[in-house]
């Protein structure tokens, strides 16, 4: 996703800015159906944490974190590979707030074939979440969070 141009660094051709950042995230698969389902819901948008956690047809959690993170999506790291048009319900445990975000989300990228071998017990793997659907004041949330992790590393010089 990144032009070069001669002489100069690489430049980011995504809609949303994007931090590198490790949050801990529980990510439930959903059938795709139900997703649709969610996405009609017109209330989801703009529901509250309480409602979404009371979501009947979620499976039992599964573990992982980000790699960086953006309002439009994030990349999950997990120790199982996720699949290709999964639909996810993420739960984005953020600093300083003390329940978790919830976002519904489609794996866009997956390196579920391949992975990453940590060492000969364990591999890792990585996949690109696009938000589908969140509530408005937890998307504020997360552009906040990202302008004040900019504002850290700008005032640590990184």
């Amino acid at each position: 996703m990144n032009a070069k141009q001669p002489g100069q660094g690489s430049i980011e051709q995504r809609k949303f800015e994007r931090i590198t950042s490790t949050l801990q995230i529980k990510y439930y698969i959903i059938e795709k159906d139900y997703s649709e389902q969610l996405q009609a819901d017109a209330a989801y948008k703009d529901t509250t944490m309480a409602l979404l956690g009371k979501a009947e047809r979620l499976n039992t959690p599964l573990q992982g974190v980000t790699d960086n993170i953006s309002s439009g999506g994030l990349a999950l790291v997990t120790d199982a590979p996720v699949a290709l048009g999964t639909h996810v319900v993420c739960d984005i445990t953020m600093p300083n707030l003390p329940r978790p975000l919830r976002a519904l989300a489609e794996v866009v990228r997956s390196d579920a074939k391949e992975g990453r071998v940590v060492d000969r017990t364990m591999s890792t793997y990585r996949s690109g979440l696009r938000i589908i659907a969140i509530n408005k004041d937890d998307l504020k949330r997360i552009e906040n969070y990202i302008i004040e992790e900019k504002i850290k590393q700008r005032l640590s010089g990184r």
